[in-house]
């Protein structure tokens, strides 16, 4: 599949919401690999700060862009990456108080807010999907290295 231009549809639909003032947060396998997680998703989880029947803002931005509509949270996008707007995550507070938490990083050339590991471990805690119990078993290896790690440093 082709694109419009250099940059990735990725970047160029966070730049849209952005620009439409639509804010989000990465969440899920995504926002974890993107801390260093050893481990692999196909798709880009978005939270989306807009009540739930407003589903169709971000989706209609990505459509314009060339995605291909899904499901009525899901697109396609013109690489042929899925991507999952998600409008309440079970196990966490509201969007608000999660984004004041989340940390900025660079995903796709551009900076974005990332919900942290240890929140994305409590929500896939309180989910418990099949998939999940392997990602909160990585997860909880990484968040244990990292420990390690701090605490042996001078």
């Amino acid at each position: 599949m082709g694109t419009n231009g250099a940059e990735r549809p990725v970047t160029r639909l966070l730049a849209a919401l952005e620009k439409d003032r639509i804010e989000y947060m990465l969440i899920g396998m995504s926002a974890a690999v993107v801390q260093g997680v050893m481990g692999q998703t196909l798709d880009v989880d978005l939270w989306i700060d807009l009540p739930p029947r407003r589903y169709m803002r971000p989706v209609n931005l990505a459509v314009n862009d060339g995605a291909v509509m899904a499901a009525n949270t899901v697109v396609y996008l013109e690489d042929g990456m899925p991507v999952n707007f998600v409008y309440e995550v079970d196990g966490l507070e509201s969007f608000k108080t999660e984004r004041k938490q989340a940390i900025l990083l660079p995903f796709y050339s551009r900076e974005v807010p990332v919900l942290s590991l240890e929140r994305i471990y409590q929500s896939k805690k309180s989910i418990q999907r099949d998939k999940d119990l392997l990602h909160l078993k990585m997860i909880e290896e990484f968040l244990a290295c990292r420990k390690f790690h701090e605490n042996s440093e001078p």
